[in-house]
Parts: structure tokens; C-alpha cells; sequence
């Protein structure tokens, strides 16, 4: 009747749908072609929605004395409750009379349609800001740009190739300026060792070979080794001085050693003796030198190693020379009776050895530094330095030819 809406369906509730047979009436059989289920809308209903729950009739409890036999070869479907049903105003704003709406009627099924599904939106990126060509604006305490500047845009591709570029004329750079540098101190030091060379005297004599004495057949004489009756050692000191007492020549070298020494430089070849008695410059020692000529230098440099253990045994020494002991008044007698100190050395076929004794015939402490020096100053820097190095030279002349050596 109008005015008057249906009321809506209690929960639970939900009418029969369209196929499924009603209460009381026989189960229905399927059509032939026609699946199984599709009365019931097995077949219509979407993927995903469950069964709906069993069907009621308006006014019929459930379990009641009118309540219809169960059916057979049927498959209940599950329970589920359904949303109450929206009551509608009645003709509240209907246009032109028409009948007002009411609520869904309980009795035409309800379907429920999931909604499709939709792709998630995705928002495209903003579009980049458009580059600017014309001229760029001056920034904050900069003088203003001029007009038709424009910003250029750099190719990231090139820009790589322009620091590789840059990094090989880097390394070009360096390495041109290491060379020129390396070039330019070996010039300077090639022109500095031809100046120093150029600065340098002129040689004043050449040298001359005394390996043997079949080179060097000139004897030696007592004006070569000793030819005067001063020795001066150090020119600064004129006044410190060795003072020749005598020198001499000696053809039979035994009476210049005793014991194993006299026969050793016998054996080697030896053909001369020049010694000399000198007086120290402060008179408190008394020195012989000499140069003993042997045959080679081989044999020189063999007496020179057989010589120290003869010493240090006991079994010969070098003797010094007393010109005057058989004088009452002998001033060199205790360089033969008394204990002496002795050194020697080598050059070329040449011996040269030395004897020291103190003037008032006491012992030579051992380590004495007079004794040191005096062996030093006679056969190092006169016997050696001077004497055999003016034999093993020949001085040059002006005229640029060296001097003839006397025969």
C-alpha cells in the first residue's frame, strides 16, 4: 500500500536466489547441456566471493514444526551474515508522483561484484626547466655580464677528452723540463771539469819505471841520498833539522844486518847499501837511514814480510852506523851497543829502513811519540818521498822535454 515500506531484512537473512528450489518443492535436476550448478549461480557468482548462507523464509523460525525435510544430493553452502538492508525516506523528493523507493526486495538475490582491478598511478617527472640562452644574469656582488653572454652546454664526452688531453701535456711538460735540467747540470759540470782541468800547473816531470834493477841499472851514491849535511823536513820549520853526522856506501850488504836479516837481503839480490848517521833535531835521538838495492821488486816486497817475524823473534835486526865508536869521545857509539828501535818500507826494487837510539844510551820506551815521528820524517817523507820519488821522476824542461838521465 503506498506510504507504507517493507521492512528490512533481519540479519541472517537472505532471500532464496533465482534456480535454487523453494522450501518444501523437490530439488531440481540438471538441464542436459547445462553444467552442474548453474541454477544455483555457482557459475555467475565472481571469483573470490564465498557462499552466501542459507536461505530463510519471512515468518518460518528455523527448526520449527512448518520447517521443510532436508534435501538430498544438495550441497549446503556456508553461513554468512548479511549487511541489514538501508531503509529509503518514502517519497521524499520523488518527482511527478512517482512511487517512492523502497528497499531492495528480499526476495530477488543480491550479487555481490568485486570491483576491476586498476593499475597503480604513477606520476610522470616533472619535466626539466628549459635551458636559458640568453644572457646570464649577474649574481649578487658580481659586475654585470655583457650583453650576449650565453651559457654553452659541454659535452660530458668531450670534457673527458680534454682532461686526459690536458693530464698527457701535463706529464709532457714535466718531463721536457726534468731533461733540459738534467742536460743543462751535466753541461756545467762538464764545463767545470775542463776548466779545473785547464787551471790545473803542467805536469813538471814523467814517470819512470824502478820495478828492477835490469830497468833501473844506476846505482845509487851517497850525494843522491844525502846531499848535504842538512835535512829539512818541514820548510815552514827551517830551523828543525836533521843533521848528517857521515854517510856511506856499502857493496857487501851483511855488514848493514845481523843474523837472518844479513842473509835474507843477501839472497834476494841485494848489490848496495847507502846509509847515514843524522843527529834528531833536538839532539836527544840518533837516527841511521838507509836504502838497500835489491834485484826486483818481488824480492823487496818478500823481505818486507819475512823481515818482521825475524825481528819479533829475536834472530836479527838492522844494524845502525857509529862512524866514530872507536873514539874516546864517540858521539854514535850507542846506536851500535845500545837497544834500538827499527822501521822499513818498500818502493819500487828499493828497501828503506831506519834505526833509532837515544844519544844518552837510555831505553826507547815502547810507544815513544819522538820515535814515532822520527821514523816517520825519515822514511816516509825523505827516504821514499823524496829520494826514490826524484829517481822514479824525470823533471821536465821548459822546452817541454824531459831531462836526459846521466849514465
Amino acid at each position: 500500500m503506498p506510504g507504507s515500506r517493507t521492512p528490512a531484512a533481519p540479519h541472517g537473512y537472505e532471500p532464496p536466489r533465482r534456480g535454487e528450489p523453494r522450501t518444501g518443492e523437490p530439488p531440481r535436476r540438471n538441464v542436459p547441456g547445462e553444467p552442474p550448478g548453474a541454477r544455483n549461480g555457482a557459475l555467475a557468482r565472481p571469483r573470490g566471493v564465498e557462499d552466501p548462507p542459507p536461505t530463510m523464509r519471512r515468518g518460518f523460525a528455523p527448526g520449527g514444526p512448518t520447517a521443510a525435510p532436508p534435501r538430498r544430493n544438495v550441497t549446503e553452502p556456508r553461513q554468512r551474515s548479511a549487511p541489514p538492508a538501508t531503509p529509503v525516506s518514502p517519497g521524499v523528493g520523488a518527482p511527478g508522483g512517482m512511487p517512492p523507493r523502497t528497499a531492495p526486495n528480499p526476495a530477488m538475490p543480491v550479487r555481490v561484484v568485486p570491483p576491476p582491478p586498476t593499475r597503480p598511478t604513477v606520476t610522470p617527472p616533472p619535466p626539466p626547466p628549459p635551458r636559458r640562452t640568453g644572457p646570464r644574469p649577474a649574481g649578487a656582488g658580481e659586475p654585470g655580464v655583457a650583453a650576449g653572454w650565453q651559457r654553452l652546454a659541454v659535452n660530458p664526452n668531450m670534457s673527458g677528452r680534454w682532461k686526459k688531453a690536458l693530464s698527457v701535456l701535463g706529464v709532457l711538460a714535466v718531463l721536457t723540463v726534468c731533461g733540459v735540467g738534467s742536460f743543462l747540470m751535466v753541461l756545467d759540470e762538464k764545463q767545470g771539469t775542463g776548466a779545473q782541468a785547464n787551471t790545473s800547473p803542467p805536469p813538471t816531470a814523467t814517470p819512470v819505471d824502478i820495478t828492477s834493477r835490469e830497468i833501473d841499472p844506476k846505482p845509487l851514491t851517497a850525494g843522491e841520498v844525502f846531499p848535504g849535511k842538512q835535512i829539512v823536513i818541514d820548510p815552514n820549520k827551517p830551523t828543525e833539522v836533521y843533521t848528517v853526522i857521515k854517510p856511506q856506501v856499502l857493496t857487501d850488504c851483511r855488514a848493514a844486518a845481523s843474523g837472518e836479516i844479513s842473509k835474507l837481503i843477501t839472497k834476494l839480490g841485494c848489490s848496495q847499501v847507502v846509509r847515514g848517521t843524522m843527529r834528531s833535531p833536538n839532539g836527544a835521538y840518533l837516527v841511521t837511514g838507509g836504502i838497500v838495492n835489491l834485484d826486483t821488486v818481488a824480492n823487496a816486497e818478500k823481505a818486507y814480510e819475512a823481515i818482521k817475524p825475524i825481528v819479533d823473534e829475536g834472530k836479527g835486526r838492522f844494524l845502525g852506523y857509529a862512524p866514530d865508536r872507536q873514539d874516546k869521545k864517540s858521539i854514535t857509539k850507542p846506536l851500535a851497543l845500545a837497544s834500538t828501535h827499527a822501521g822499513w818500507n818498500i818502493r819500487g826494487h828499493y828497501l828503506v829502513y831506519c834505526v833509532i837510539a837515544r844519544s844518552d844510551g837510555g831505553e826507547i820506551p815502547i810507544g815513544d811519540p819522538f820515535a814515532k815521528q822520527i821514523l816517520f820524517d825519515v822514511i816516509e817523507f825523505y827516504l821514499r818521498g823524496k829520494v826514490l820519488e826524484e829517481r822514479a821522476s824525470d823533471p821536465i824542461t821548459t822546452s817541454g822535454a824531459p831531462t836526459p838521465a846521466a849514465s
